[in-house]
């Protein structure tokens, strides 16, 4: 009568931490894009990334979509995106970040609905 139910890993356990710099190359929003924030409802994303001028000291770089959660140790969910910069802008390098992976079945993809011109509910 009892299943067994199949035990599903913490997100918090996938958090990924790492020290980065990028040289004389301007601030950290010339090197690495900070997209998504709380005015559009979402986590502050990582975009599109400079990778031939990131140094990584500590840790692995983060990849392209990874949430930021973290920029040593401030925490940065629930920010704006301009909050999310000034608090990067306002340490020296090297920074460090925790970041973790979406999760694929959250991410909001276009509904089939959508596409045909019905709103979705899912």
């Amino acid at each position: 009568m009892s299943r067994t139910l199949k035990k599903k890993k913490h997100w918090s356990s996938k958090v990924v931490e790492c020290a980065v710099s990028w040289g004389n190359l301007g601030d950290f929003g010339s090197v690495v894009e900070v997209l998504g924030g709380a005015e559009l409802g979402q986590f502050p994303y990582l975009g599109q990334m400079k990778l031939d001028v990131l140094v990584c000291h500590v840790g692995k770089l983060p990849y392209y979509g990874d949430v930021l959660l973290e920029v040593n140790g401030t925490p940065v969910s629930g920010l704006t995106n301009r909050d999310t910069l000034a608090v990067i802008r306002h340490f020296r390098e090297p920074i460090r970040l925790k970041t973790v992976k979406p999760d694929p079945l959250v991410l909001c993809l276009p509904c089939p609905l959508e596409l045909v011109g019905f709103p979705c509910y899912c």
